[in-house]
């Protein structure tokens, strides 16, 4: 059953987590469990984290950094020092791929669904050294009308759309008094 819109509690470790289901390169995953990231400016896949073998994993990111047609991008984590940072930009310009743990490569992901809600296909960014949290970047929840609040129960929770519908018009006016003009 899919809906029109998301309805996320706020966990007990202050995050938005849901699921998400996608085809990637003919690898199809389910409820793969995800992290909304306001912070993040581009939604992020540790295919380790999905599962694949480190030898799996190995192959695919030598493919990619063989493959021209392949976008490639570093990104850093928050505890990489400028040292870390300025050797990987070095490696990166003389196209040394292969000994980078921060490059991350664009992908599609097709058939993307957030929870229940269906999205379409999106590009990505998918990374084979990394095993950390799957990220929703802003690059996906822009694309959202996203709405945070509390719920009559108290609860804080995230509620999300692509376009208002009634069943979402009435999950949002728990959260705020909602009048129709």
């Amino acid at each position: 059953m899919t809906n029109d819109f998301l309805y996320i509690p706020l966990n007990s470790k202050n995050e938005f987590r849901t699921t998400a289901s996608f085809e990637l390169n003919g690898m199809k995953f389910s409820a793969v469990d995800v992290k909304i990231d306001t912070g993040c400016p581009h939604t992020s896949f540790p295919m380790l984290k999905l599962g694949l073998s480190e030898n799996a994993a190995y192959k695919l990111k030598e493919a990619d950094c063989k493959n021209e047609s392949v976008a490639k991008a570093i990104s850093f984590g928050v505890n990489d020092t400028k040292q870390k940072r300025d050797e990987d930009k070095r490696k990166f310009k003389s196209g040394r791929f292969m000994e980078l743990n921060s490059i991350s490569f664009r992908h599609t992901a097709e058939g993307f669904s957030l929870g229940s809600l269906t999205l379409g296909d999106f590009p990505i960014s998918v990374s084979y050294d990394r095993t950390g949290n799957t990220l929703i970047g802003m690059d996906i929840l822009k694309k959202l009308d996203i709405f945070i609040g509390k719920n009559k129960s108290g609860e804080t929770v995230l509620i999300a759309c692509k376009q208002e519908t009634k069943s979402f018009v009435a999950a949002l006016s728990e959260l705020i008094d909602v009048k129709k003009v």
